[in-house]
């Protein structure tokens, strides 16, 4: 479903260039989560915000379903840590925006949103502002808003990093839910190597100066089907955890300055 081909990203300053990222070849299965983990600075980030179009790569190619794409796609939704719901705006208001700006609103669609709302607990908030919502209700309100252009692919930049542990498992088994029923791809950014597991069918793992993929993990199949909160719960868990755990380490030691 996409297909990233030598992905580079050099800044350029009036002083030096800096190599973000090199060398950046992946693809992803229509239907697959996977996720981006690795030390601080190794370019998680950069990557997910050249395949969201908010900045090119210097080099290299990026084709959604065989199509060379570049800048913004409409097929593409984007969570990030932060909810940034308009505080001046309901709810209702607020997640109709992407239906809007995509040109997609209608009674139809609109319909369809204030369902998935509904399905998603917040039914009864749709009137209400966001400063009236808990952290978790706002970044479902989120999730919400990004789904209702119906985009075939998902970034998600540390959707959950900003919550409380317990709030955070409850919406990991939700947002994991939610995507598996309507068969949504997805890609992740985290830095909770326990998250990146627990959701997804494989792991890339990043390493530094510059950035470029080190390695590429498939999660076992005996829980990768699972809820997240039960995957973390299975008895392979922890050893597949300490196996890439060791990795990462290794990869940080090697650049161990890296902020």
């Amino acid at each position: 479903m996409l297909s990233l081909q030598e992905i580079e990203k050099i800044y350029f300053t009036e002083e030096n260039a800096v190599e973000a990222v090199t060398d950046i070849s992946l693809s992803v299965e229509d239907g697959e989560f996977v996720s981006f983990i690795g030390p601080s600075g190794c370019g998680k980030t950069t990557v997910l915000s050249i395949i969201a179009g908010l900045i090119p790569p210097t080099s290299g190619r990026i084709l959604m379903n065989g199509t060379e794409i570049s800048g913004f796609s409409k097929e593409t939704g984007y969570m990030l840590q932060e909810d940034y719901l308009f505080p001046w705006l309901t709810i209702r208001k607020n997640i109709e925006l992407g239906l809007i700006i995509t040109g997609m609103h209608n009674e139809d669609t609109v319909e369809k949103t204030m369902s998935l709302l509904a399905q998603l607990g917040l039914g009864d908030k749709a009137d209400a502002f966001p400063s009236e919502l808990s952290g978790g209700m706002r970044q479902r309100a989120a999730l919400v808003r990004m789904l209702a252009p119906e985009p075939s692919l998902l970034l998600l930049d540390e959707p959950f990093s900003a919550l409380d542990y317990q709030t955070k498992l409850k919406l990991e088994d939700l947002v994991s839910h939610t995507l598996n029923s309507q068969q949504k791809t997805a890609i992740l950014v985290t830095h909770d190597l326990s998250e990146a597991i627990a959701m997804s069918d494989r792991i890339f793992l990043f390493s530094t100066n510059p950035g470029s993929i080190y390695n590429v993990y498939q999660v076992p199949e005996t829980f990768r089907r699972m809820l997240p909160l039960e995957a973390r719960n299975h008895p392979e868990f922890h050893p597949f955890f300490q196996r890439i755990w060791k990795e990462l380490e290794n990869v940080e030691n090697q650049h161990p300055n890296t902020p």
